[in-house]
């Protein structure tokens, strides 16, 4: 009786030890990492545009500090690589498909591939990430040239209300922080954000030269796009976007906020991974991110590119990127673009 009820105990060990063994195999087939050995092999991260911009700026500094730090067991390392196309909608389509369930992949965001992803309609959005962290924000700034009539916000905002063709506003592409910028304020002020004129430009070269022509009213981006003509007295501050105060040769600019406008945005930048990757690799990688932004080296990083710390992790970074795609999907809606 004993022998045939031991084999029949061991036969099951071993079916169980085989599902096991098969379903740790099939983890690390599909990218994943069995619990312990994270990471399993080099981490990559994701930069869904072009070399020389802001996201693709972010990864390489990250890469920089983990590096230099040495925050990758020996033998490991992290590597940037550019995938682009369609204001982050090819990154991002890889990301979710060809690399889900990779821990070892990582993707650069943030609030300009939100607006790319709505105007696009694409079926795929950041919310089916799995965000790691928000880590940076920067602030927008509205600007006009030294001798425009405008001389505050609330006569920028009376101009508009007073008949909306008058007012130009011009900065990135369509759909980008700077058209939600202006139809967060014009919403703000109770106006109809459906009759923003906004002019589109490619660089930051031919936003500057419309401002100082006249070509436009008012242009937006971030500070450190016109801090150049700003300090030269050619263009004056009307507002900054966000809830803070920033300084500019010692100098406090208004904000939108301060201006009686209950307006804000953050051109924010998060880090996020692809879906269903295992809940332990998950807390693997806001660690590992929790490192990078609590060094000195990044904090100095910060502070060099005008960045302000806007660290969110797990559930408050998704739950923000969720209620920030909801956000744009209904002022996109209302300023008549999708």
């Amino acid at each position: 009786m004993s022998r045939p009820r031991t084999a029949l105990v061991a036969a099951g060990l071993a079916v169980s030890l085989l599902a096991s063994g098969c379903s740790a195999l099939e983890k690390t087939l599909e990218g994943g990492s069995v619990a312990g050995d994270f990471p399993s092999r080099n981490v990559e991260i994701m930069v869904p545009a072009a070399p020389g911009g802001g996201w693709d700026l972010t990864a390489r500094q990250f890469q920089h500090v983990v590096q230099e730090k040495k925050l990758l067991p020996s033998g490991r390392s992290v590597s940037v690589v550019n995938v682009t196309g369609a204001g982050g909608a090819v990154g991002i389509s890889k990301l979710v498909t060809k690399n889900r369930k990779d821990p070892h992949t990582l993707m650069i965001t943030g609030l300009v591939m939100v607006g790319a992803l709505t105007l696009n309609q694409s079926e795929i959005t950041v919310s089916d990430t799995t965000p790691i962290a928000t880590i940076t924000a920067e602030q927008e700034v509205l600007v006009v040239k030294a001798d425009s009539p405008l001389k505050s916000l609330k006569d920028l905002v009376e101009m508009y209300k007073a008949d909306p063709s008058r007012v130009s506003w011009g900065g990135g592409t369509i759909g980008g922080t700077d058209h939600i910028t202006a139809g967060t304020l014009v919403k703000a002020a109770g106006a109809d954000p459906s009759k923003v004129k906004y002019i589109s430009y490619s660089g930051g070269g031919e936003a500057t030269a419309a401002i100082l022509s006249g070509d436009v009213t008012v242009g937006i981006s971030g500070l450190s796009e016109f801090e150049e003509q700003i300090t030269a007295g050619k263009m004056r501050v009307l507002a900054t976007s966000g809830t803070e105060p920033v300084s500019l040769n010692g100098k406090q600019l208004p904000t939108m906020k301060a201006e009686g406008y209950n307006a804000e945005v953050l051109n924010w930048r998060a880090i996020v991974a692809p879906p269903d990757i295992p809940a332990a690799d998950r807390q693997r990688l806001i660690d590992f991110v929790t490192q990078v932004n609590s060094s000195p080296e990044w904090a100095e990083i910060r502070k060099k590119n005008g960045w302000t710390d806007f660290f969110k992790t797990g559930d408050d970074a998704t739950k923000f990127i969720a209620d920030e795609t909801v956000r744009v999907q209904g002022l996109e809606k209302e300023l008549g673009i999708i």
